[in-house]
Formats: structure tokens, C-alpha cells, sequence
């Protein structure tokens, strides 16, 4: 597989990319189908320990809880509803099974993707020329930097 690129054409202030949530393996709606929504502005945010996603994409997909965790959040620690979810790229990739926290809705975007997932690969943001460039590959290659 190819690893995912993005190029931006000009100088970013953050990594968007598209991606799919999909109900975990196991899991379909009442017609036996798994439910998937396709997101067009999820973050790479590398501040954040956990992936998140918005109480919309839970209620499109259907999901129910499968615990309880503390976010942590710029207003203060709040207890958020823990969901299993498969997170795909356009690439190919394909997490399967993750955790993600969802409560209120505290950001811009649909999908906030966190170092729980950043860490499962080689994440490399350049810019050169003015031109913002994101890829990201798995599993991680390992390059020594000297």
C-alpha cells in the first residue's frame, strides 16, 4: 500500500484529510449492513491523546457506548462516552476496532485524529516552497535520523 499524501498547494496552519468511520467489524445496522460515514475534514492533531469524534457521526452511524473516559478539553475535564469504530483511509489503510472518545461537540471538525493513531505510523508534515505536504504510512519504516 501507498503511504497517504496529501499536498496543499500552499503554506497550512493544519493537516486536513478526508477519511471513513465505519462500524466496527461485528457490528451492522437493523438491515444487516455496516453503517459508514465519509468525513472531509478530519484534523491530524498531534495534542491530542486519543482520536475523537463528533456526537453526529455517532448518531449517522448508529453506535452505542462501550464505556466511559475523562477528556481533557480546553474548557476543563469532562466525561465522554468511549465507541469502537474502524477508521479508514482513501489509501487503503484500515484501523480496525479503535477506541474513540465522543461528548460535546468542542471543535470544528468531524474527526479529530490523535496520537493513538499518529503513533501507529511515520506522520511527516513539509513545507517547502510555500507548499504544505502531509503523508503518513503504516506501519512506521523506522528511519534513523543522524
Amino acid at each position: 500500500m501507498s503511504a497517504l499524501v496529501k499536498k496543499y498547494g500552499r503554506r497550512q496552519d493544519a493537516v486536513i484529510t478526508d477519511c471513513f468511520v465505519v462500524m466496527p467489524e461485528g457490528m451492522t445496522d437493523d438491515e444487516g449492513n455496516r453503517r459508514y460515514c465519509k468525513i472531509e475534514n478530519a484534523a491530524w492533531d498531534t495534542g491530542a491523546t486519543n482520536t475523537v469524534i463528533a456526537p453526529e457521526v455517532v448518531q449517522a452511524l448508529g453506535l452505542t457506548p462501550s464505556g466511559k473516559q475523562a477528556l481533557s478539553t480546553f474548557g476543563g475535564i469532562v466525561d465522554s462516552n468511549t465507541y469502537l469504530i474502524d477508521l479508514c483511509f482513501e489509501n487503503g489503510y484500515r484501523i480496525a476496532n479503535l477506541p474513540v472518545l465522543s461528548g460535546e461537540d468542542y471543535s470544528d471538525y468531524d474527526v479529530l485524529i490523535g496520537m493513538d493513531v499518529i503513533t501507529k505510523g511515520d506522520f511527516c508534515v513539509s513545507t517547502v516552497n510555500d507548499e504544505t505536504i502531509f503523508s503518513f504510512r503504516m506501519p512506521a519504516q523506522g528511519i534513523t535520523i543522524e
